[in-house]
């Protein structure tokens, strides 16, 4: 199968399932003999003595070299919901499930089991730790008391020098081993080959197994964790175990098997823990997905207040400059619709905070949104040190360009100092010294003496026309070009999304109601807000007067705000998926092309927020899929796979069909062992469960996916179980509603 990914892009990885690799003689001891035979005329027939060798092929029988193992799922000590998961481990040796011969003359057959084991099931290991107890190969295969031990012959099949080695074992009670140790049948579609091909780089998933490059063999458990609590994952050995394998119980009270992996997990079912769930529920919300205190009520007479709510405000104290005290309408930059038009100033921006505030005459109150912007961005200047670094330095430099503009290539590159020495050329000092020695009654206020401007040189202008000589034909276009380097620090520092992205969580939601939990809110951002946020930035350090025409041409300079919406989401699903996909796309002939996201945060546990460049016609939601594991899809079915090309892709068909049940059909009956978790794959005989394999074959074939006498492998059952990425799309609801 090919893992899927967004539309228009490669695949990042080409993943091959197949059934098995089976080595040309499995691990074990042999001996060759060599008979010879000599004949001819003159000599006749001679069978000459039979020579012999005997040799071993060394495979792994107690024990497992760590390396070996890839990766299990899920992760040791991981906490979550798996009720729809098979755990499974994957291994570096490729042929290790099938390296040593369980029947002899059945080389399919694998020798490895993954048992799943619920707490209280294991005698020695009681809270499911994953406890395993060390013994000597000699103590497994020695019987002793009730206890059934591997039929192995330890003189026979073992090498002398493993008989005194130490391996991991686990005592199982017998009711149950027959309970959850796999079928024959069974055990050849829990292990398949998968083999993973390169097609793009990814990232790497936090909760699945990363895939990587390379061939290994997997190795997957026949039981779901359904039952809150903790499980022991053992990878064990079944030689030795050939005879038991047929779902009876043995006679004795305990099995004593070989552990060659041991890891523990904690299952937390929870019918709204998963993915799909999560978000159904957020699309469900009955107070919509509009960022606003209530809900709009269709058919309700509107008040002015109503309204105002529809609109996102939300209500706040205001303090009036009577030291009256009322409330106000606050709205953020957030909106659930698009904002208003507001009347510009008649300087093109807000000089001040009490410029933004809007009066609303029918109510009486005021509209503090953008003069609560403004002030937040003086705030912001003066408190955030990237920004009061870039406008400082900006003001620094604009100053000196001004000046030169305006004084005259011949002032120098310090005009203050230059001005310093006029003065005194003018008698400045000769003045002071007199007005400082002559005696208190004869002093007599000093009168300047009118500036001699040198020759050539114009005289400085006065400070009301500064800001027409700047925007003054050569002027304007000097300054204009030696403000682009200082200017570049500051335009960067007042974008538009770094600055939101600055801006306190308070002012972008002022109420939390407005985003309970398990909640998801789109929104468009008001530009005017951005505005009046830029222009509280752009008001401090203003010390001259040549400050303040110097910002009107660095305003000229900043791009004004662009378009953007976003979404807010706060959820279980963002701590549980923090790489959630989002995608927003806007229509594009006959598809949907890609919006930009500009900025993408985790606040806190379980908010994320993203803003958008442009408005998105949808926005898609899907489940991260760089991890892979098996079992099946939310609501307890399997989502049907493509087996001819493309393979892996979805057939759009659950199995079992809508009405049908679901998987718990497919599952062992529940027996005085525990629940009802294991699944029946292919032996039937039990009258309260029907085999998996039998069924799937037939849904695949009335698929077209398996011909008339094509039967389920066990790599193509793989592909059936890779748990399918869940995928939702938000659309705008028709015209009219909210």
């Amino acid at each position: 199968m090919t893992q899927p990914t967004a539309a228009g892009d490669e695949p990042r990885f080409s993943v091959h399932f197949h059934d098995n690799h089976i080595p040309a003689a499995p691990g074990g001891l042999y001996e060759v003999t060599l008979d010879h035979t000599v004949s001819g005329e003159k000599v006749g027939t001679d069978n000459l003595p039979p020579a012999r060798q005997n040799f071993e092929i060394r495979s792994p029988q107690f024990t497992l070299d760590g390396s070996f193992v890839h990766a299990v799922h899920p992760a040791p000590a991981a906490s979550g919901a798996f009720e729809y998961v098979l755990p499974h481990v994957t291994l570096n040796r490729l042929i290790l499930p099938w390296e040593r011969a369980l029947v002899a003359g059945d080389p399919e057959l694998p020798w490895l089991a993954l048992l799943l084991f619920a707490e209280q099931e294991l005698p020695d290991d009681p809270k499911a730790q994953g406890h395993v107890h060390t013994r000597t190969v000699r103590e497994l295969l020695t019987a002793s008391g009730d206890v059934l031990v591997p039929d192995i012959t330890l003189d026979v099949e073992v090498p002398p020098e493993l008989r005194d080695s130490t391996c991991t074992t686990i005592d199982v009670p017998s009711d149950v081993f027959a309970a959850l140790v796999p079928r024959r049948a069974d055990l050849p579609f829990l292990c398949h080959v998968r083999r993973v091909t390169d097609r793009h780089a990814t990232r790497v998933r936090r909760d699945g197994e990363p895939l990587e490059v390379g061939d290994y063999s997997v190795v997957v458990a026949n039981r779901f964790p359904r039952t809150a609590g903790r499980y022991a994952a053992h990878l064990v050995s079944l030689e030795g175990f050939a005879g038991h394998l047929d779902g009876t119980k043995p006679e004795e009270s305990l099995v004593r098997m070989v552990s060659l992996r041991a890891w523990s997990f904690e299952a937390a079912p929870h019918p709204q823990a998963h993915f799909d769930a999560l978000i159904r529920h957020m699309a469900d919300d009955p107070a919509g997905l509009g960022l606003r205190l209530r809900p709009p009520t269709a058919g309700t007479a509107a008040s002015p207040a109503t309204e105002r709510l529809d609109l996102g405000y939300v209500p706040v104290d205001h303090g009036l400059a009577s030291a009256e005290h009322t409330f106000a309408w606050y709205r953020g930059p957030f909106t659930p619709v698009v904002a208003q038009a507001v009347p510009t100033p008649e300087a093109g921006h807000y000089q001040h905070a009490d410029e933004a505030l809007i009066y609303l005459t029918d109510t009486g109150v005021f509209d503090v949104g953008y003069a609560a912007a403004f002030t937040l961005g003086r705030m912001l200047a003066m408190s955030d040190s990237t920004l009061a670094a870039a406008v400082s330095a900006f003001r620094a430099r604009s100053r000196r360009i001004a000046q030169r503009a305006l004084l005259g290539a011949r002032t120098g590159p310090h005009p203050a100092l230059d001005r310093f020495h006029e003065l005194i050329e003018d008698g400045l000092g000769t003045r002071l010294h007199a007005a400082a020695t002559a005696p208190p009654g004869e002093r007599t206020p000093a009168v300047p003496t009118p500036r001699r401007a040198p020759e050539g040189v114009p005289r400085p202008p006065a400070v009301t026309d500064l800001r027409d000589r700047l925007r003054s034909g050569v002027t304007a276009d000097v300054v204009r070009g030696a403000l682009r380097e200082p200017l570049a620090p500051l335009m960067s520092a007042l974008d538009q999304v770094t600055l939101l992205a600055a801006t306190p969580f308070g002012h972008l939601v002022p109420d939390a109601r407005m985003l309970p939990p398990e909640s998801l809110r789109f929104f468009h951002v008001d530009a005017r807000w951005c505005s009046a946020l830029r222009d509280g930035v752009l008001s401090t350090g203003l010390g001259t007067s040549l400050d303040v025409a110097v910002n009107d041409l660095a305003r000229e300079a900043l791009d004004p705000p662009r378009p953007l919406s976003g979404l807010l989401m706060r959820s279980a699903l963002v701590k549980n998926w923090p790489d959630v996909v989002v995608e927003p796309q806007r229509a594009a002939g006959s598809g949907f092309e890609l919006l930009e996201i500009v900025h993408r945060v985790i606040t806190g546990p379980d908010l994320l927020l993203c803003l958008v460049d442009g408005v998105p016609d949808q926005v898609v939601f899907r489940e991260p899929h760089e991890g892979i594991h098996f079992g099946t899809d939310e609501g307890d079915r399997i989502g049907l796979r493509r087996l001819t090309g493309p393979v892996g892709g979805s057939l759009g068909v659950s199995f079992p069909p809508e009405g049908e049940g679901d998987m718990s059909r497919f599952l062992r009956p529940a027996t005085d062992a525990g629940t009802r978790e294991v699944l029946d794959l292919d032996t039937g005989g039990d009258a309260d469960s029907e085999p998996l394999v039998p069924a799937l074959t037939a849904a695949l074939r009335t698929a077209a996916q398996l011909g008339p006498d094509e039967d389920l492998s066990p790599g193509t059952l793989a592909v059936e179980l890779v748990n399918a990425p869940q995928r939702i799309a938000f659309t705008p609801l028709p015209a009219g509603q909210s």
